[in-house]
């Protein structure tokens, strides 16, 4: 072999050897590159999953302060009581009202908006790090809100089966009690939802509205207990 030959090989050769070298280097930080992608692409996917059960909680209990009202329009037997649940009824359905035209715009899908009997999810979460992200938060939702709207359902037959006074008073009891668990998930999302100015003002909205129903169901209670 000449020396001219044996040089033009061990030039090549080194090289090759530097360009393996880049190529595995590349290859590395792209699947750095991907990794880091996947992680944000999850974390996407989890905080859409938790505005989804957020979402679907405050539905559920729209639904159910609807259904509440509902049965009291039909059995209380107090005037003030039966107008009240009237307003109660008209309250939760502008609420849910406005909750369906917000998810809808920011193109949110939660069944519980449109069905109290179904339980929230959603649809067009993105490529494969949010979907995953989303799937993993996801799950036990539906059972949770399944629960939900169960005791609510046995919550109403308990009702149902209160007669004059006794049914009066209950109800009263149960809206300010629900009234209050409204105002803690109300808080709850203003806290989590700071930043989004439209969703804060449907929180802070509701929760006006729900404060104000919270204190009228314990006047009344106490009007009743005094009778």
């Amino acid at each position: 072999m000449s020396k001219t030959n044996w040089k033009t090989r061990a030039v090549t050769a080194a090289v090759m050897t530097g360009l393996m070298g880049f190529a595995a280097h590349a290859q590395e930080d792209m699947s750095k590159q991907e990794k880091h992608e996947s992680k944000q692409g999850k974390a996407v996917g989890e905080a859409a999953a938790r505005r989804v059960q957020y979402v679907g909680k405050l539905a559920v209990f729209n639904n159910r302060q609807i259904k509440l009202a509902r049965l009291a329009e039909q059995q209380a037997t107090d005037p003030q009581v039966k107008q009240f649940a009237t307003k109660l009824r008209e309250d939760h359905e502008n609420s849910q009202s406005q909750l369906r035209d917000w998810a809808q715009q920011k193109k949110v899908e939660v069944s519980a908006l449109s069905d109290s009997n179904q339980t929230s999810e959603a649809q067009g979460t993105g490529g494969s790090g949010v979907q995953e992200g989303y799937q993993e938060k996801m799950k036990g939702s539906g059972e949770k809100l399944g629960k939900a709207v169960d005791e609510t359902n046995a919550e109403i037959t308990k009702l149902q089966a209160k007669q004059g006074p006794e049914f009066d008073k209950a109800f009263l009891t149960r809206i300010a009690e629900d009234q209050k668990k409204g105002k803690d998930i109300l808080k709850e999302g203003r806290k989590e939802y700071k930043n989004d100015a439209s969703f804060l003002a449907l929180l802070s909205d509701t929760e006006r509205t729900v404060s104000g129903n919270e204190t009228q169901a314990k006047e009344l209670e106490k009007q009743m207990k005094k009778q």
